[in-house]
C-alpha cells in the first residue's frame, strides 16, 4: 500500500476532501505495483478547484499529473484518468523494455530471415570432417 499525502496549497483542506481524495487516490494501486508515495496538492484558484499528483515510483521517475474544474471532485476525477493512462503506459513501456510479452500476448515476430535459418544440429550433420 503507498503512503498517500494529501495537503492544501492555498487554503486548509477539510476532513472530507482528504478522506475523499485518499479513497480515490488509493484506487491507483491496482495499475502499477511499485509505488511508493502519492503526494496530492489541492487548491483553487479563482472560482475553479486544482489538483495535482505527485506518484513516486520506485527505480524511475516520479509521474506527475494536474487538473483544474469547477469542482474538486471533478478535478480529483480528472487527474485520476490521467494517473490512470500513465501508470498503465509506463508498466507497458517496462513489460517491452525488459522482454517480456507485450500488450497483445505476443511474443517477438520472427522475419523470414530467421526462419531461414538452421539449426545447429542440422549444419554439423551436412559438415565433412577430416
Amino acid at each position: 500500500m503507498p503512503t498517500i499525502v494529501v495537503t492544501g496549497r492555498d487554503a486548509q483542506v477539510t476532513s472530507r476532501n482528504k478522506e475523499r481524495a485518499e479513497e480515490k487516490i488509493a484506487k491507483l494501486e491496482k495499475y502499477f505495483n511499485r509505488i511508493g508515495k502519492i503526494e496530492v496538492l489541492l487548491g483553487h484558484s479563482g472560482d475553479s478547484a486544482e489538483v495535482e499528483l505527485v506518484i513516486s515510483i520506485k527505480r524511475s521517475n516520479p509521474i506527475v499529473c494536474h487538473s483544474r474544474a469547477k469542482d474538486l471532485y471533478a478535478a480529483i476525477d480528472l487527474v485520476l484518468d490521467k494517473a490512470e493512462a500513465q501508470l498503465t503506459k509506463r508498466k507497458e513501456k517496462l513489460k517491452t523494455h525488459k522482454g517480456e510479452l507485450s500488450a497483445s500476448g505476443e511474443g517477438p515476430e520472427k522475419t523470414g530471415e530467421e526462419e531461414a535459418l538452421e539449426s545447429y544440429d542440422e549444419v554439423i550433420e551436412k559438415r565433412d570432417f577430416p
